[in-house]
């Protein structure tokens, strides 16, 4: 195995340990909104994330058999017959409650429905037409959007007479489906193509460009507000509940002219706190979305301070090789206790100083109206400033010829030990890797210096490109190792 192989399999072991919960796909990001846009609602518990899975073909909802699991709006892209659409699921709807979460949910539906070219109405086909329902289905009749209906659970021909019963919404032809095991799914898919506004040809864009930044943290460390703020609108939900945010978002951004994803992302509790399948999903969610991201803000509460909780997640990130950002987040609510400031942010050093020096700043959002967006935000400028600069040191690279001058003037400032009875030479220095870093040193030995002037190294470079808050790894080979292995076993590739 080699070095790299070392570290990769180092990493992987690391993870095991900091009970990383799984790693896939995370949601697609937005397409153009020429491809159309199809938004999928109905009352609580009806299938419409199970759907939403069905037809982007992943499963990026959370889907559970309780009502109110899906509550801000969640894209995907999806491809049927050469075309794409975006399609964007929603929580679920009841008209007779106005107020706490079900009123914010109605708003995010609302915003879905004002953005859609079609419209998925899904009713439970077993339970047949509710008053719900139909409240929600006068409610369309008025919008002049073109309307779906989808009568779902019908998983066999037996079912599918329940599925009449729903003519009454007065919407149209009834699409009897079973969106858990895909039946009749494809004529659903046909009649959204016919249904859509014509569209130029092309592929969808699935990936928004830009730096890609994932704000991270413990539940009501506000995450949710930052990028409500950023966004200057009612992006996604707040609520004084923990765990309102389940579903990771992607936003478009631009900052000074230079395109960014925001992501705003579940709030991860302590695993022995996570009792319910949907929060560990959630949880689960939040780390797959840690692998496609480039920088993570760690937003921690001022008043709480660095938890056990934060430093694993930190780690995790680290691990993994993505840039770190610590947002030191709610600081008006201690920056006029001068000492217990200084001693918050020294303390913050301290406990996640494995991260090597990471940009630390300090945000808050005051004034009224801050959880939709209408407050002050105070050093979110900063904030994205910093996630680029270590977004462009995470993908530097270092010039040859300047990391071996480096290197040479640290060998002359202080010589590597001795490996065994026998005097270190390091010869060479390259950076074989980007995003994060990997410096190999060609060396008269492997694996021949300790793990003390290894840091020593890596403190240098580290301060001489200014690589803060990213893992750079360093490797450390016999001369000509590689060239020998190869006349060893010519015929095999390595």
């Amino acid at each position: 195995m080699s070095s790299t192989d070392d570290i990769k399999q180092h990493a992987a072991t690391s993870e095991l340990d900091e009970g990383a919960m799984g790693e896939g796909e995370v949601p697609e990001a937005e397409a153009p909104q020429s491809y159309g846009l199809v938004a999928i609602i109905g009352r609580p518990n009806v299938g419409k994330s199970t759907l939403f899975n069905r037809l982007v073909g992943a499963r990026k909802a959370i889907v559970e058999d309780r009502p109110g699991v899906t509550r801000d709006r969640l894209y995907g892209v999806v491809h049927w017959e050469g075309r794409a659409y975006m399609v964007v699921d929603t929580g679920g709807l009841d008209p007779d409650l106005d107020t706490g979460l079900p009123a914010h949910i109605k708003t995010q539906v609302d915003v879905a429905v004002e953005e859609a070219d079609l419209i998925l109405f899904v009713v439970d086909a077993v339970e047949g037409p509710t008053s719900v329902d139909f409240e929600i289905a006068t409610w369309l009749r008025r919008s002049g959007h073109t309307v779906i209906l989808v009568a779902n659970k019908v998983d066999s021909p037996k079912r599918e007479l329940h599925s009449h019963s729903c003519h009454e919404l007065g919407l149209g032809e009834v699409y009897p489906v079973s969106a858990a095991h895909g039946r009749r799914v494809h004529e659903l898919c046909d009649a959204i193509l016919e249904g859509l506004p014509p569209v130029p040809k092309g592929p969808a864009v699935e990936r928004l460009p830009g730096t890609r930044i994932a704000m991270m943290g413990r539940p009501n460390a506000g995450k949710s507000t930052l990028i409500n703020t950023l966004m200057r609108e009612r992006r996604v939900i707040v609520d004084a509940t923990a765990g309102t945010t389940r579903d990771p978002i992607e936003l478009p951004f631009e900052h000074n002219g230079k395109p960014l994803v925001l992501i705003d992302t579940a709030g991860l509790r302590r695993r022995k706190q996570i009792a319910r399948a949907m929060e560990k999903l959630a949880a689960i969610k939040a780390i797959r979305t840690m692998e496609r991201t480039d920088v993570v803000v760690l937003v921690i509460d001022s008043t709480e301070g660095v938890t056990d909780q934060d430093q694993r997640l930190a780690r995790m990130a680290f691990i993994r090789g993505k840039g770190v950002v610590v947002l030191l987040h709610k600081w008006d609510l201690i920056a006029a206790d001068k000492r217990k400031a200084h001693e918050r942010v020294k303390h913050t050093e301290a406990a996640l100083g494995f991260l090597e020096r990471p940009l630390i700043f300090r945000t808050s959002v005051v004034g009224d109206g801050r959880d939709v967006g209408e407050g002050k935000p105070i050093g979110l400028g900063k904030l994205l400033d910093g996630c680029l600069r270590t977004a462009q040191a995470l993908h530097r690279r270092i010039p040859t010829r300047a990391l071996n001058d480096e290197l040479t003037e640290a060998v002359a400032n202080h010589s590597p030990p001795m490996f065994g009875n026998k005097p270190v030479k390091l010869l060479f220095a390259s950076q074989a890797e980007r995003n994060p870093p990997l410096i190999v040193i060609s060396a008269n030995h492997g694996r021949c210096l300790t793990p003390a002037y290894e840091r020593y190294l890596l403190r240098r470079i580290r301060d001489r490109w200014d690589l803060r808050g990213i893992p750079v790894r360093l490797v450390v080979r016999a001369r000509g190792k590689g060239n020998r292995k190869r006349q060893k076993n010519p015929g095999k590739r390595q």
